[in-house]
């Protein structure tokens, strides 16, 4: 006969087994469904000089949602080589890379470079936020115009446009214009570009609209002047 102890002993671990697999079963199915359901993508693997930024845009996927599904905290410490799931894909897309901020301006300074002030434009009206120079310890190659977003970027000079697009890391959507006497002016961090590559706009044209794109904490424009590739303060030439 089987002792008292033993019948409860049994008794309790056919109770345990009943509780964990007798309720728990019919459930799982559905838990799993769901679960496959949330997670239809594709695997992206990140090439050189493409950002997390330019890969949401290429996929149409939400950053803060990539960004949470591959549990990312910096979107600017992605490298190259690493697989990155991108939710609600069908395909792989090809992303197109970002390219050197200013890498097609010459380098040529056989022409005089302009000395006098007011020769460019303020670019947009609205409330100067951060200075060219060091900041936090950091060069900082221009300066920073906060305004309402969707406020208008105007053209400091007339000019052509070398570069419409999602910029180098931290810049977002930005704009580059070549001007004469190899100077040239960069509008970053833009909501939306009005203008193309390669369009000649004039001075005061309306070129872009403020954003928060690229690493940006609140709506406004970063706005840098160059004489060829070397970045100068601004306001020193700024009417």
């Amino acid at each position: 006969m089987i002792s008292r102890i033993k019948l409860l002993k049994i008794t309790s671990c056919l109770f345990l087994l009943t509780f964990a697999f007798g309720c728990s079963t019919p459930l799982m199915p559905k838990l799993i469904f769901k679960s496959k359901g949330k997670t239809k993508g594709v695997y992206h693997t990140v090439k050189k000089r493409e950002t997390l930024w330019r890969i949401a845009d290429t996929y149409n996927v939400n950053l803060k949602k990539l960004k949470r599904a591959n549990r990312i905290n910096d979107e600017n410490k992605i490298k190259a080589g690493i697989k990155l799931f991108i939710p609600g894909a069908k395909k792989v897309l090809k992303v197109n890379p970002v390219k050197p901020l200013v890498k097609k301006v010459s380098l040529d300074r056989r022409i005089p470079s302009i000395k006098r002030k007011g020769f460019f434009n303020w670019p947009l009206k609205g409330r100067l936020t951060s200075r060219y120079g060091i900041r936090k310890g950091r060069k900082h190659d221009g300066i920073d115009i906060a305004a309402q977003k969707g406020s208008t970027i105007y053209a400091a000079a007339s000019g052509k446009v070398i570069f419409s697009g999602w910029g180098p890391t931290g810049y977002g959507k930005m704009i580059i214009i070549k001007h004469k006497q190899k100077w040239v002016t960069v509008y970053a961090h833009n909501y939306k570009n009005l203008v193309k590559k390669n369009d000649r706009v004039k001075k005061g044209e309306k070129i872009a609209l403020v954003g928060t794109t690229g690493r940006a904490t609140g709506p406004h424009l970063h706005f840098e002047l160059r004489d060829n590739r070397e970045p100068v303060n601004p306001l020193n030439y700024l009417k």
